[in-house]
C-alpha cells in the first residue's frame, strides 16, 4: 500500500516518538536520579511535567517509554501496539485515582484535559492512514514478545494497587493504620436557659465552651514560627490529675501540602475526612498511623450540630475517657480543635458530650480588645474570681503577646498559692519573658525569685 500520501501522519508521528523518549530523559533526571541520589536537579520542573501528565505521554513508565518511542520512531509494528496499551491504562489511572481521593478525584480538571488527549492518540493510532505506516504482515498474537510488552504495560499500571494490598497484607488489616467509615452523629446543644450548675462558661481565644467549675488554666502555647497558632490547656485544680482538656486552632492536617495539592481547592473539613477515611493511599494510612496513640480501639464519629461539622474520636480504658475532637464551621469554614483525658472516678462521657455541644466558634477580636481583656481582668483578680481573670489575661496575653504586663498577670494568676500542684517551670519561662520586654519589672523580677526556689521542688 503507498505511504507517500500519509506526510502529515509521519511528521506527527515522528514528533510524538520524540516527545515520548524526551519524557523518558525527563522522568530520569527529575524523577528517578533524584531519588537515587537525594538532590534535586532541575529544581523547577512542575510545568514541563504538566505537559506530560496532560497530554497523556506520562502514561508511559520508564523503560516502556524508551522501548515504545524506539519502536514508533523505527515504525515497528509492535510499537503500535504498545501506544494502545498504554492510553487503555488512563482507565486504570483513572480508577486508582478514585482509590486515592475518593470523590475529590472528580474535580480534577487535568483528568478531563488528559483523556482529550488520550482519545486523540488512540483515534490517531487506529486509523487506516497510520496502519499503512508500520508492517502489516505481522499481525497480533496472543503468545508472542509484543503481547507480552502489552501484558507488562497494563500489569504495571496497576502498580499503585497493588503496593496498597501488599501493605494491607504486611501490617495484617485491620489493625489501628486501616480506618473504618465513621458513624454520623448528631449533637444537639442544650436548650437550658441556664448554664448546669457544676459548668462554668467561658470565652477563651475566640471559643466559647462549658467547662468543670473546677477546672483552671494551666498552659497559654503560641506556635513557633505561626503567629496564628495556639494551643491552652484546661485541668482541674489539685495535685491529682482528674481531667485535661486541650483547645487549638492548628489543623490536625494542616502541614499536608502535597495532598492539598492534589485533592485541590476543598474545604478543611473535607481534607482532615480524607487523611481520617482512605484505606488506599499507603501514604495517608503510614501518615494516620503515625498520628494514632497507642491505646484501645478507636471508635470514630462524624458529628453534626449547630452549624458545625468534625470528627470525634473517641477512646477508653476500665479507668478513664480519652480523645480527640475537631470542629468546623460550615459557611466560613473556621476550626477549633482539641483533646481531653478525664478519670471514671470524677467524671463520665456526659460531661464529654457537654463540653462537646457547648462549643462555639467567635468572631475573631481585634488587636485593640487586648486592653480592654486585661482591664477586667484585674478587676476580677482583685475580687477573687481567678479562673475568669486567668481566662482574660489569657485573652489579653492571645492578642497582645509582646506586652510584658500582660505577660505577668497571666503568670500570676497562675500562680495559686494554696495549689499544691503547679506548672512552676511555665510560670518562670512567662516572668522571664516579660522581663526580657520588659528588664525593669521590679514585681516580675519578685514573683520570679519566688518561682526559682519552687522549680527545683517541681523537677524533683
Amino acid at each position: 500500500m503507498e505511504i507517500q500520501k500519509n506526510g502529515k501522519e509521519k511528521i506527527v508521528l515522528w514528533i510524538y516518538s520524540i516527545l515520548i523518549l524526551i519524557y523518558a530523559v525527563f522522568d530520569i533526571v527529575v524523577n528517578i536520579l533524584p531519588r537515587l541520589l537525594a538532590i534535586s536537579i532541575i529544581p523547577n520542573a512542575a510545568f514541563l511535567n504538566s505537559f506530560f501528565i496532560l497530554t497523556g505521554i506520562s502514561l508511559y513508565l520508564t523503560p516502556i517509554n524508551i522501548i515504545v518511542g524506539y519502536g514508533l520512531l523505527r515504525r515497528r509494528y509492535w510499537a503500535r501496539y504498545g501506544v494502545i496499551a498504554a492510553m487503555l491504562t488512563f482507565v486504570v489511572v483513572i480508577f486508582t485515582q478514585c482509590l486515592y481521593l475518593g470523590i475529590f478525584s472528580l474535580f480534577q480538571y487535568g483528568i478531563y484535559i488528559q483523556f482529550f488527549f488520550v482519545f486523540l492518540t488512540l483515534f490517531f493510532f487506529t486509523r487506516k492512514r497510520v496502519k499503512v505506516l508500520f508492517d502489516e504482515s505481522y499481525r497480533f498474537k496472543f503468545i508472542s514478545w509484543h503481547a507480552l510488552l502489552v501484558v507488562i504495560i497494563i500489569l504495571l499500571s496497576f502498580y499503585s494497587i497493588f503496593f496498597s494490598i501488599f501493605m494491607k497484607i504486611k501490617y495484617k488489616a485491620p489493625l489501628s493504620l486501616f480506618a473504618v467509615k465513621p458513624r454520623v452523629t448528631i449533637l444537639k446543644k442544650s436548650n437550658l436557659p441556664k448554664t448546669p450548675e457544676k459548668y462554668l462558661k467561658i470565652e477563651i481565644l475566640n471559643v466559647s465552651l462549658l467547662i468543670p467549675k473546677e477546672f483552671i488554666v494551666g498552659r497559654l502555647y503560641k506556635t513557633e514560627g505561626k503567629d496564628w497558632g495556639w494551643r491552652v490547656v484546661l485541668r482541674n485544680k489539685g495535685k491529682e490529675i482528674r481531667g485535661i482538656v486541650n483547645l487549638t486552632n492548628e489543623l490536625p492536617y494542616g502541614d499536608e501540602e502535597e495532598f492539598r495539592r492534589r485533592l485541590g481547592h476543598i474545604s478543611k473539613f473535607d481534607l482532615e475526612k480524607y487523611m481520617r477515611t482512605n484505606n488506599w493511599n499507603p501514604a495517608v494510612a503510614i501518615i494516620r498511623h503515625t498520628e494514632q496513640k497507642i491505646g484501645e480501639p478507636i471508635d470514630l464519629k462524624e458529628i453534626h450540630m449547630n452549624g458545625y461539622r468534625g470528627f470525634w474520636e473517641r477512646r477508653q480504658t476500665d479507668i478513664l475517657f480519652s480523645g480527640d475532637f475537631s470542629l468546623y464551621k460550615k459557611e466560613e469554614d473556621q476550626f477549633i480543635g482539641g483533646a481531653y483525658l478525664i478519670l471514671k472516678k470524677y467524671f463520665d462521657e456526659s460531661d464529654i458530650l457537654a463540653i462537646l455541644s457547648s462549643i462555639e466558634i467567635l468572631k475573631p477580636e481585634g488587636l485593640d480588645q487586648a486592653s480592654k481583656h486585661y482591664e477586667k481582668g484585674l478587676r476580677v483578680y482583685r475580687s477573687g474570681d481567678i479562673l475568669l481573670a486567668q481566662i482574660e489575661f489569657a485573652n489579653a496575653y492571645y492578642l497582645s503577646p509582646e506586652n510584658p504586663d500582660y505577660i505577668f498577670m497571666f503568670a500570676r494568676s497562675l500562680y495559686l498559692k494554696n495549689q499544691e500542684f503547679l506548672d512552676y517551670t511555665y510560670i518562670k519561662d512567662l516572668l522571664n519573658k516579660a522581663l526580657k520586654l520588659k528588664p525593669g519589672h521590679k514585681e516580675a523580677r519578685k514573683l520570679l525569685k519566688e518561682i526559682e526556689l519552687k522549680v527545683p521542688k517541681a523537677r524533683s
